[in-house]
């Protein structure tokens, strides 16, 4: 598909944005927002991770110690090792793996030696199909109030080749879902959801992460941390430099390793400072125009859904083929986004950014409720291009609207938005429900509403939930709350694709305008 005239297209993969731009113009500068006074993020959670690194980007190795602090709640801990769905032996030939990760790869893994727990070794088993699961007891500690465990392990990861969030290229290591993290216990018990093919299949609480990582002085880091203001060291003969990175009150923590080809732009919005990775020979006014729309989105979601606590947030250029991928404090983006002139790039980078709020800050179960964090972001997406008065905003929101409608279709299939990642047969189907009928669900109230209504029920939802989790239902009680009414027809319509309730769901939204 060539880069003039027709159709470009942009398909929203799980925090993965690609759309369709029918000959949409340049788009213009940024609109102006005014600046907002950010708050600055402390450690206020009890588990802590601290990560001691030494990275080889040409042997695509990472090894190292991770010891985790945390208060247990079983007699048994589970982390996830998520890398090791990409070893040799994995069955990934389905269509949705090839989607993403592309037919020419190479297996990884990560293995896990010498664990211990409160400093005595433990009798660990890794566990699931795909081995993604490790298994650790804890055994009860006497007069330990309250009860604490520490998980002491080394490991070895062997970065896999493909075009997902977790590969390499000639110039760059992208790091995503790599390192072991704590499943999630809910009251009905342990969540071990594997990694699915389709969607971003992770659930994770906030903790804080402390690392040292060890690399050639001669390629760049960035991570879900704070690397402009992180203790620096280097050493001689050897020319490896040294970082001592802290990254409080994240979900999640990523990185990616450059070499020297790579360049970054700085500016600052509020106490966040925004750097935007590109490489020499990019297309300059496409790296400068990305860079302007990570600084403007951050700025006009911290105005709307309340102020970005992070002090650094990266824009990083990666291989791949994922349009981009959202971690706390960094996000991905697909290196042929910085060589074209469409504003495809800048959808994508608004997107990704708006995960910053309904992702990193408000975490929420993306494998049973995916549309809660995607519906929101991609909403968000779509006001942003609004309010900064782009040229390709109409169309954006015109192609949603399609997806929507075409939705419909799959309820015969028995198929909703509101479903498991592992019931979506294909990416399209999950495109259109999750991005498509969730984002249009969430404009159609917007219209009705007017955004200033809509956006003070989205900042009462960041600030009730902000380091914690999220759910749809407590998003549905908020919105009757509001609303005055019952929404349960409303959401029935739109998320369940009850089309029987398509008139009930238009009384209550007729309703609910004058509440």
């Amino acid at each position: 598909m060539g880069k003039k005239g027709g159709a470009l297209a942009l398909f929203l993969l799980a925090g993965i944005v690609l759309g369709v731009y029918h000959g949409a113009e340049a788009w213009k500068a940024p609109v102006a927002v005014e600046g907002a006074q950010m708050a600055l993020s402390e450690p206020t959670h009890e588990t802590n991770y601290f990560a001691d690194l030494q990275i080889d980007p040409a042997a695509h190795r990472v090894t190292g110690t991770l010891t985790v602090r945390f208060q247990p709640q079983d007699d048994r801990a589970y982390f996830h090792l998520y890398p090791n769905v990409f070893q040799s032996q994995a069955d990934m030939g389905d269509p949705n793996w090839e989607r993403i990760l592309g037919k020419q790869r190479e297996p990884g893994g990560m293995e896990i030696k010498q664990v211990r727990v409160n400093g005595k070794e433990a009798p660990v088993q890794v566990e699931g199909k795909t081995k993604t699961l490790l298994h650790v007891p804890i055994p009860a500690e006497k007069n330990a109030k309250p009860p604490h465990a520490e998980v002491e392990m080394r490991f070895k990861l062997q970065v896999p080749y493909n075009k997902g969030r977790l590969s390499y290229n000639d110039h760059a290591m992208w790091l995503g879902n790599w390192l072991p993290i704590l499943a999630v216990k809910e009251k009905d018990g342990w969540r071990l959801d594997p990694y699915a093919s389709i969607g971003d299949p992770f659930y994770s609480q906030v903790a804080n992460y402390h690392l040292r990582v060890m690399l050639e002085e001669k390629y760049q880091l960035a991570t879900s941390g704070v690397e402009s203001v992180a203790v620096v060291t280097q050493s001689r003969p050897q020319r490896v430099t040294t970082y001592e990175i802290d990254a409080w009150n994240v979900r999640d923590l990523a990185m990616v390793v450059m070499d020297e080809s790579y360049r970054k732009m700085s500016g600052k919005v509020g106490d966040t400072v925004v750097h935007t990775w590109s490489q020499e020979g990019d297309d300059a006014g496409t790296a400068e125009r990305l860079h302007e729309v990570g600084q403007e989105s951050l700025r006009y979601f911290s105005e709307q859904f309340g102020t970005y606590p992070y002090k650094e947030y990266d824009v990083v250029k990666t291989g791949g083929f994922f349009g981009g991928m959202e971690y706390p404090g960094i996000v991905f983006i697909q290196e042929d986004l910085f060589e074209r002139s469409d504003p495809s790039g800048e959808a994508v980078v608004a997107h990704e950014t708006a995960h910053q709020w309904f992702y990193a800050l408000v975490g929420n179960d993306e494998v049973r409720e995916a549309w809660l964090d995607e519906s929101l972001s991609d909403y968000a997406t779509m006001a942003y291009l609004t309010a900064a008065k782009r040229p390709g905003a109409s169309f954006y929101i015109q192609m949603r609207k399609a997806q929507s409608q075409e939705s419909l279709s799959y309820a015969g299939r028995g198929l909703t938005v509101w479903q498991s990642v592992e019931q979506f047969p294909d990416w399209n189907s999950y495109v259109n429900l999750v991005y498509g009928r969730g984002s249009t669900m969430l404009w159609e109230l917007r219209e009705a509403w007017g955004e200033e209504r809509l956006h003070t029920l989205l900042r009462q939802y960041v600030k009730e939930h902000q380091y914690g989790l999220a759910t749809g239902e407590r998003f549905v009680s908020m919105l009757s709350q509001e609303a005055g009414t019952d929404a349960a027809p409303f959401i029935d319509y739109w998320l369940h694709l009850k089309q029987e309730k398509q008139e009930e769901a238009a009384a209550w939204l007729e309703k609910s305008k004058h509440e």
